[in-house]
């Protein structure tokens, strides 16, 4: 036992140390937050640097800074702050892609910078330049927001054994450990904070696939329901309507009938399960079809928006499922527009051939900046019906502004979109 949970600490430590480099927790963000958190990084490492170069010492002996960058010709001493002031600027440069790496880099500084400048501590009270504290603590707050507790923890013991090697009075080493717990602690709430939201977000993804694909399987019921009827029907009569049947042919045809009985009740024991509560009526109601798209596109008409449908071929020879799958695709869709893109002008397009069904949904930008809501689960319903058909869906915005959805649904099983 002890074997496994060594070579555990040996690899976080490790990686902390010497092997880590990218951020442990990746977060999606939008290009312009991405921007803002650059320029945020770098504002607070150039204005390290600005510190570090206006509390530079000037030489050994304290001379103050304005007099050596005031001085004719370039000097040693000017020459240092601004190397100090440029170094300074580097872990924050550096956090933007790694914050491990940053917080070594700082380390390395916080080691070096009073042997370069022995002279340090008589003018800054402690050995540590300001800027380079100021940087430092940026650092450490990144990396407890992008990184697990153990590595944290890791930072957080061997920073603060740097520390007091530089720090004459332990006072001030109290006050420094104070301020880097105060950060590790800040940035490492934020990241629970965050993983909590997307695990959230993650459960209730979940939970409307499974809301999907039971309302799927509901709709679908009638569907299978119907055809089983007639199967029952055609078996129950055809003693009468062939009478001249041989004995066994019609007790193949009262076995089959028996059999298609017994299924329409799994059926309905199956349609218990997924029913929703008030789901009765919804799922005892006529299942729609292709050709009630025109009543779709009747109401979003009546919302003041523009809607036109075409439709090339039969759809008469639709199967049932393939066609309740369309009809459930086009009123997401057109929900999405009349949502998203309010006034705009929407294109709905059906053609069926001998082996599919194609739809395709377009709709212009809005007239008005679209409502922004939560996120929603339209499109991922779509997905799981045409998956379930063995189709493919495109959704995606258009060049315009607008947005265009389009599927491929096979009427004919195993054919595959070429």
């Amino acid at each position: 036992m002890a074997g496994p949970r060594w070579g555990e600490w040996w690899r976080v430590t490790r990686y902390t140390l010497f092997t880590g480099a990218a951020p442990q927790v990746v977060v999606a963000r939008s290009p312009a937050l991405r921007r803002l958190r650059v320029v945020a990084y770098c504002v607070v490492g150039f204005w390290g640097g600005f510190v570090a170069l206006l509390t530079a010492p000037g030489s050994t002996e304290g001379t103050p800074l304005a007099a050596v960058l005031t001085a004719p010709g370039p000097t040693r001493e000017t020459l240092l702050a601004v190397l100090l002031a440029l170094v300074v600027i580097t872990p924050a440069v550096i956090a933007i892609r790694s914050p491990l790496w940053a917080w070594r880099v700082a380390l390395v500084l916080i080691a070096l910078t009073p042997s370069l400048y022995p002279g340090s501590a008589r003018q800054w009270g402690w050995a540590w330049s300001p800027g380079l504290a100021l940087v430092t603590g940026l650092v450490l707050y990144v990396l407890a927001e992008s990184h697990a507790q153990g590595v944290v923890a890791r930072v957080a013991v061997v920073t603060a054994v740097v520390l007091p090697l530089h720090v004459g009075d332990w006072r001030d080493w109290l006050m420094l450990l104070a301020m880097m717990t105060v950060l590790l602690v800040l940035g490492n709430t934020v990241r629970q904070r965050r993983i909590a939201e997307d695990q959230r977000a993650v459960a209730a993804t979940r939970s409307a696939v499974y809301a999907e694909r039971a309302r799927i399987a509901r709709e679908l019921h009638d569907v299978v329901a119907h055809h089983m009827s007639v199967l029952t029907l055609r078996t129950d009569s055809a003693r009468f309507r062939f009478p001249d049947l041989p004995g066994d042919v019609r007790a193949e045809f009262a076995e089959l009938s028996e059999t298609a009985r017994e299924g329409m009740v799994e059926m309905r024991r199956l349609l218990g399960v997924l029913r929703a509560e008030g789901a009765d009526a919804e799922a005892t109601a006529p299942q729609p079809g292709a050709h009630q798209i025109g009543e779709l596109a009747e109401r979003v008409r009546a919302l003041g928006m523009d809607c036109e449908v075409q439709v090339r071929g039969d759809f008469d020879q639709v199967p049932a499922g393939v066609a309740l799958s369309v009809y459930r695709i086009v009123q997401e869709a057109l929900s999405n527009a009349a949502r998203h893109a309010t006034g705009s002008r929407i294109t709905v397009e059906l053609a069926v051939d001998e082996v599919s069904v194609q739809v395709a949904v377009r709709n212009t930008a809005g007239a008005r900046p679209a409502e922004r809501g939560g996120p929603g689960h339209g499109l991922l319903g779509m997905r799981e019906r045409v998956a379930m058909l063995g189709g493919t869906l495109e959704a995606g915005a258009t060049g315009d502004g607008g947005f265009r959805v389009a599927a491929w649904l096979p009427v004919v099983e195993g054919e595959e979109h070429g």
